[in-house]
C-alpha cells in the first residue's frame, strides 16, 4: 500500500472529524451568542444557526476535500507527519479565519440593530 493512500486517509479522518466536531460545539454556543444579537427576534435564532451550521459544514468539507489533492509523494514517516501537519494547519487556520468573519458579521449586526433601536 502506498504511504500516500493512509496519510490521506489520516487526513480525512483528522479533518473530517474536527469538521464534525467545531460544527456542533460552534453550533451548541453560538445559539447564545445570537440570542444576545437578535434579542427582540428569538424566532429567528434557531434557523439562523442551523443556517449557520450547514454553511459551515458546507464550505469546510469543500475544502478539506479540495485541499485533498497530493502534489508530491509521501515516502517516509517524517514527509507523511509534515505532509499532515501542512494540510490541517491550513484547515484550521481556515476554519479559525471563518469562525472570526462570522463574529466580525454578527458584531456589525449587533450594532446596527442597537443604533435602530436607539434611534426610536
Amino acid at each position: 500500500m502506498k504511504t500516500i493512500y493512509l496519510v490521506s486517509t489520516i487526513y480525512l479522518l483528522i479533518a473530517g472529524n474536527t469538521t464534525y466536531f467545531m460544527g456542533k460545539s460552534l453550533n451548541k454556543h453560538g445559539e447564545h451568542f445570537l440570542t444576545s444579537i437578535f434579542k427582540g427576534r428569538m424566532e429567528i435564532v434557531l434557523p439562523v444557526n442551523k443556517i449557520l451550521l450547514i454553511g459551515f459544514y458546507l464550505v469546510n468539507i469543500g475544502f478539506v476535500l479540495l485541499f485533498l489533492t497530493a502534489r508530491l509523494e509521501v515516502f517516509t514517516l517524517l514527509s507523511g507527519i509534515e505532509f499532515l501537519a501542512f494540510k490541517l494547519g491550513v484547515i484550521y487556520l481556515v476554519i479559525a479565519a471563518m469562525h472570526f468573519f462570522n463574529i466580525l458579521v454578527f458584531i456589525l449586526i449587533e450594532n446596527k440593530f442597537k443604533t435602530q433601536t436607539s434611534k426610536k
